[in-house]
């Protein structure tokens, strides 16, 4: 199974409201989240199973300002980074 996985620092904005705005309703009801918040950080882990290698996701998550770290993986190890 390859697995898009991206962390998101704050936004300003609702974590579903931003993702939907950046990447569409269609492809944010498939995203899998994980909100992390401490009084340091306010973070988002984001997973994407089944990833078919669209280049139009990958553009966005490279051209985001808020992404922190963003991979594709297979069989549980790192396939290629992308941010």
């Amino acid at each position: 199974m390859i697995i898009l996985t991206f962390k998101l620092k704050y936004a300003d904005k609702r974590w579903q409201q931003y993702l939907e705005e950046t990447f569409g309703k269609d492809i944010s009801e498939k995203f899998s989240i994980e909100a992390n918040a401490t009084a340091k950080t306010n973070e988002l882990t984001v997973n994407l199973f089944n990833f078919k290698e669209n280049s139009e996701i990958i553009s966005k998550i490279k051209n985001d300002k808020n992404i922190i770290s963003a991979y594709i993986v297979s069989n549980n190890s790192v396939k290629k980074r992308i941010a």
